[in-house]
Order: structure tokens, then C-alpha cells, then sequence
């Protein structure tokens, strides 16, 4: 097994543990670094967020029949994709409660966008 791959693979063992891998005279924050297809935190008051987190209330209304008002977006992150991700945390009102959704939206190339995921908390 070559060094680089040997590094890699503890480099990568030491980052699911939130341990930073000393490489040469550097050393490296493997937890806090990008990583390619991951996902990242998403500003709240980022227009797409916004976009997406109303997008997904107005699909979850049309395939359930209720009507939700978003009252904060309380989490937000992104990964991306072929397009981009968009997971959140929604605390919405329904029915007269306040009630915590995760939704995921797919922003698509095309610029078209689709719910991935609607999961009551």
C-alpha cells in the first residue's frame, strides 16, 4: 500500500472522529475542510434556501391537502449534486400547532426543483 494511500485512509479515519492528521509541518483540520459531495451548512437567509424551504411547503400542501404557514427555518444545509441539496430543518404551523418538519428539496439544473423528503419530528 502506497503513503499517500496509507495518509488518506487515516486521514479519513481520523476525520469521522473529529481529529485533525498532522502531514508533514502542516497540519490539517480534516473535520472543518470542504469535502467533494458533502454536505455543508447553508446560510437561513439565503435566497435559495428560502426558496426551497417554500417550495417544499407549497408541494407538501398540494399532496397532502393541508395548508402550512413557515414560521422559521430554523437549520439549513447543502450538498452538491447534479443541481444542489437543500435539507431543513422547518418549524411550520398546521392546524393550529407548531410542528418541526425535515425537508429536502432537489434544486435541479434546469433550475426546476423537487421534493426529496418530508419528515415529521
Amino acid at each position: 500500500m502506497s503513503s499517500k494511500f496509507s495518509s488518506a485512509v487515516a486521514a479519513l479515519a481520523l476525520a469521522s472522529a473529529g481529529l485533525t492528521l498532522s502531514l508533514s509541518s502542516h497540519s490539517t483540520d480534516i473535520a472543518s475542510a470542504p469535502i467533494a459531495g458533502g454536505w455543508s451548512a447553508a446560510p437561513l437567509q439565503d435566497e435559495n434556501v428560502k426558496k426551497a424551504a417554500q417550495f417544499a411547503l407549497t408541494a407538501q400542501e398540494n399532496q397532502s391537502h393541508t395548508s402550512f404557514k413557515l414560521l422559521a427555518i430554523k437549520h439549513a444545509r447543502q450538498q452538491v449534486v447534479t443541481g444542489t441539496n437543500y435539507s431543513m430543518n422547518l418549524m411550520i404551523q398546521t392546524e393550529g400547532k407548531r410542528r418541526l418538519v425535515i425537508a429536502e428539496v432537489w434544486a435541479k439544473l434546469d433550475g426546476s426543483l423537487q421534493l426529496t423528503r418530508w419528515h415529521w419530528v
